[in-house]
This record gives structure tokens, C-alpha cells and sequence, in this order.
């Protein structure tokens, strides 16, 4: 059984959008890894995973556009991109790896997917705070 990520301030980066976006990519983590422990296994645990991919995809996307109307430096930027480009790829790479090894690779895709959304939440993500922090972001609406 594997742990929920429980959602707590250290997890802000002081913009209420991209926090909604950020509990809503927690909840999509956690219900992979509830699937995967409730044995509902295979068929609940790829479409959530397909949730997850749709929804990260979206997040980036909208991340990105804030990071450049806050003048985040164009280093840190394209690092940050680089960043969710490879995440992206690495999902892509596990579902493969599904598809050809079979359900034994599913707590594994799992405990990725919660190690990886915890660190570049709490390392990468709030290395843009400052930038975020007085950006009103009430123009965006949350999926």
C-alpha cells in the first residue's frame, strides 16, 4: 500500500491558480495509486493514468504562460520546460513499459509518479515564488 501525498502549505507556490492545479495533479496521483491498491488494477488504473497525462499537459501549458508573464528568466525557464518535456516523456516511456511487462509495473509507474510530483513541486516549482507571489492570476480559470 502506498501513501497519499497530503496536500500542505509547504506545497504553495503562492499562486491560488497553479495550487488549484497542483491539488487537482495530487488528487489524479492519489487515485492512480488507490486503483492500484483497491485492485481494481489494470482498467481503473489506465484511465486515470490517461487523466493524469491530459490534465499535466494542460498544467504545463498554463504554468509556462504565467512564467512568462512574470518575466521568469529565460534560463530557469527553459530548464523548467525541459523539465515537463521530460516528464512527459517518461510517463509515455512507463505506459510502454506497461504495455509490453503488464501489471507488474504499475506500483512502480505509481511510486514514480508520487516521488516526481513531490520534488518538482517542492524544488523546482518553488524556485518561481518570488515571481508568482504578487501575479494576480484571478484572469485564469481552473480546470
Amino acid at each position: 500500500m502506498m501513501g497519499k501525498i497530503v496536500w500542505n502549505k509547504a506545497f504553495s507556490v503562492e499562486s491560488k491558480y497553479l495550487d488549484k492545479q497542483h491539488k487537482q495533479l495530487i488528487e489524479i496521483v492519489n487515485s492512480f495509486n488507490q486503483a492500484l491498491d483497491g485492485g481494481e488494477r489494470a482498467t481503473m488504473a489506465f484511465e486515470v493514468l490517461n487523466r493524469l497525462v491530459r490534465y499535466a499537459e494542460q498544467h504545463f501549458r498554463d504554468e509556462e504562460k504565467i512564467l512568462q508573464m512574470v518575466q521568469y528568466p529565460a534560463d530557469q525557464f527553459q530548464a523548467h520546460v525541459r523539465e515537463h518535456e521530460k516528464l512527459t516523456e517518461d510517463i509515455y516511456r512507463h505506459c510502454e513499459n506497461w504495455s509490453s511487462v503488464g501489471e507488474e509495473s504499475l506500483p512502480g509507474i505509481g511510486q514514480f509518479l508520487k516521488d516526481w510530483l513531490v520534488n518538482h513541486i517542492l524544488n523546482t516549482d518553488m524556485q518561481y515564488c518570488k515571481y508568482t507571489r504578487n501575479f494576480d492570476d484571478s484572469f485564469m480559470s481552473v480546470t
